[in-house]
């Protein structure tokens, strides 16, 4: 299969992003607009994921996944199109979010910490599309974007799929089972991430954990200490370090009566960040118990990403001018994450699917000591440091 950036008229996209994790330097925009606009997209979708999810289902999703996959279909759109993309996504210029995630990228793929490793290509049907030379050359340029040239049939699906699990570690063996006769672009966005905490929980016991059901489990349990000390509208939490310190882990447990549906219900973006920034880290203590957990999830994203505001994308009055002639629209957005957590650390895998087809310390007297026992449903998120934006976003209803 040759790497090629032309071919000839065709009637759909498959846009494909995918980041492999547990898991932006971004210019200095207005009031940190975009890690604000990042952050409450990040909080949105998983609300609605959780509004349609069952009552023991876990949830994990990759804000960095799905934007960065709207992202490199937000540079193919245009027109009332674009501007509606755009606004959905926080108001945040299209040119801007790029560069946001771009940076991102670059500098968390820049660590010997821990492992972060970005990728991305286009595969387009040849000889059935045409794909713009300036949209291919932003792709490269802004993405450093692979371009390939396939025939779009069994094998096709084979090689796509060998590569997203070659990026992600196996962790997502496969991300599309066919193409369909009207699919022309697959665009695929990888990352890898896999972190040690800086500091290992202490000891590990079984102990139980009450489902959002009511049920109770035996799961095992790890104990530990740590130094930072989170509240955000009623929920009380901590943040744990990977080696590097440049990604955290951020967990909260919502008050008593309240589930984690509910929870997310009234949290933003905002109160996040403010959350995670103004953390408690001076003569605090917090006593830690957290269950190790392994889980897998996948939905479309499709409703989510209408009740957020586009609609256009999914319509036939979609405009995609800036990536091909051709007329097309979003049909679905399918996204697949997994996480691992335990003792040593965390490794996690996510990827987004999006469908185009045509038109048609020791003790202290003064320190406060906190409890955060994680043994009933909680959200938790992987956390850039710098920005305090969520790279992945959860909740863990039962072990």
């Amino acid at each position: 299969m040759k790497k090629l950036q032309s071919g000839k008229k065709g009637f759909g996209i498959l846009l494909v992003a995918l980041i492999a994790s547990l898991m932006l330097e971004a210019q200095v925009f207005a009031a940190g607009s975009v890690p604000v606009a990042v952050a409450d997209t990040s909080v949105k979708l998983l609300r609605e994921a959780l509004r349609t999810g069952k009552t023991d289902e876990n949830i994990l999703i990759s804000p960095d996944s799905i934007l960065t996959a709207m992202a490199m279909a937000e540079n193919g759109a245009a027109g009332a199109t674009l501007k509606e993309m755009e606004a959905a996504l926080g108001n945040v210029p299209a040119t801007q979010l790029g560069s946001f995630l771009s940076s991102l990228h670059q500098r968390l793929s820049g660590s010997s910490a821990f492992t972060y490793r970005p990728a991305n290509s286009i595969w387009y049907k040849k000889g059935s599309v045409t794909l713009k030379k300036a949209y291919l050359n932003k792709m490269k340029q802004n993405f450093q974007a692979d371009i390939y040239a396939a025939p779009f049939d069994a094998t096709t699906v084979k090689k796509i799929n060998n590569w997203v699990s070659e990026k992600t570690n196996g962790k997502i063996p496969s991300i599309i089972n066919r193409l369909n006769s009207m699919d022309l672009v697959v665009l695929v966005n990888a990352v890898y991430f896999k972190g040690a905490w800086a500091e290992p929980f202490m000891t590990s016991t079984k102990r139980a954990f009450t489902k959002a059901s009511g049920q109770k489990q035996k799961v095992e349990m790890m104990s530990g200490e740590e130094n930072n000390f989170v509240s955000i509208n009623g929920a009380k939490g901590f943040v744990k370090t990977y080696r590097g310190g440049k990604i955290a882990f951020m967990a909260l447990l919502p008050p008593k009566g309240t589930s984690v549906k509910e929870y997310v219900s009234k949290l933003t973006g905002e109160a996040l960040i403010k959350g995670y920034k103004n953390k408690a880290t001076k003569n605090v203590v917090v006593k830690t118990r957290m269950p190790e957990f392994s889980y897998d999830y996948s939905a479309s994203m499709l409703t989510s990403l209408k009740k957020l505001g586009i609609k256009k994308a999914f319509s036939n009055n979609a405009d995609f001018s800036k990536m091909s002639k051709t007329g097309m629209r979003i049909d679905d957005v399918i996204h697949k994450a997994h996480i691992e957590v335990n003792k040593e650390g965390t490794e996690a895998a996510a990827a987004t699917v999006v469908i185009y087809p045509a038109t048609s310390v020791g003790p202290n007297p003064d320190e406060v000591v906190k409890t955060v026992y994680l043994n009933r449903p909680f959200v938790y998120a992987l956390i850039d440091v710098k920005t305090g934006t969520p790279l992945f976003i959860g909740a863990v209803n039962s072990i």
